[in-house]
């Protein structure tokens, strides 16, 4: 079976580990899986609010609209799109044209039962309520700190950025924080998330590895 890989960081996040670590992944995931993996397209540089702006997506639908290729492997179901209804859309160009659409970190996300079309609808309500859910918390913070006439001078939390005013995903960070919980649900301790997070060039903000405390009021934030 033919899959073609794709990869993707926003145009702030110039690193290259996120990358790497997704290619070496989704090149892991092909061969444990049997699939013949014929190329990875790669989104660098852009930014991830609409697919209609990234070619590399483009090119992806494209060999899926067209058949060329049997699979399309992604590290998570996010890096296509983080919009809830672009992600919809996308699931379901890959049914109606029988090609898999598959997740290293979240399995198959194709079916043509209720059962997946439900996940499906699930996965992207689920992804934008935690937005606002953050953003809201964000704000009551904020609200917070100017009743008791508090700076409000510091960072969000680890994971978020504020841009044009607005807080918003930070996507280098979101992927380490995805990272804790794929090895946090793979039944890792807390020593064991710091030390697979330093094998794979993860580090704080500040550029130290990650501290045991550090990990657990991260995840327990997120």
């Amino acid at each position: 079976m033919k899959a073609l890989g794709y990869i993707r960081i926003s145009k702030d996040e110039e690193g290259s580990v996120s990358l790497d670590y997704q290619r070496a992944e989704t090149v892991k995931y092909c061969k444990r899986e049997g699939l013949k993996l014929i190329g990875i397209e790669t989104g660098r540089g852009i930014s991830g609010k609409s697919i209609k702006a990234r070619p590399a997506v483009q090119r992806v639908l494209q060999a899926v609209e067209t058949q060329a290729i049997d699979a399309v492997v992604v590290y998570k179901s996010d890096r296509m799109s983080r919009d809830g209804i672009e992600s919809l859309q996308i699931e379901k160009l890959f049914l109606r044209r029988g090609v898999k659409y598959l997740s290293v970190t979240e399995g198959d996300l194709t079916g043509d039962n209720l059962d997946s079309e439900l996940l499906s609808y699930l996965r992207a309500g689920l992804n934008a309520r935690e937005r606002r859910l953050i953003a809201l918390r964000t704000r009551q913070a904020l609200q917070r700190k100017r009743e008791k006439a508090e700076p409000i001078g510091g960072r969000p939390a680890y994971g978020w950025k504020v841009e044009n005013g607005e807080v918003v995903p930070e996507p280098k960070e979101r992927e380490v924080i995805d990272r804790m919980k794929t090895l946090q649900v793979k039944g890792y301790s807390t020593r064991d998330i710091v030390r697979a997070l330093e094998q794979d060039g993860f580090h704080t903000r500040t550029g130290t590895p990650f501290s045991q405390t550090q990990i657990v009021r991260i995840l327990k934030a997120a």
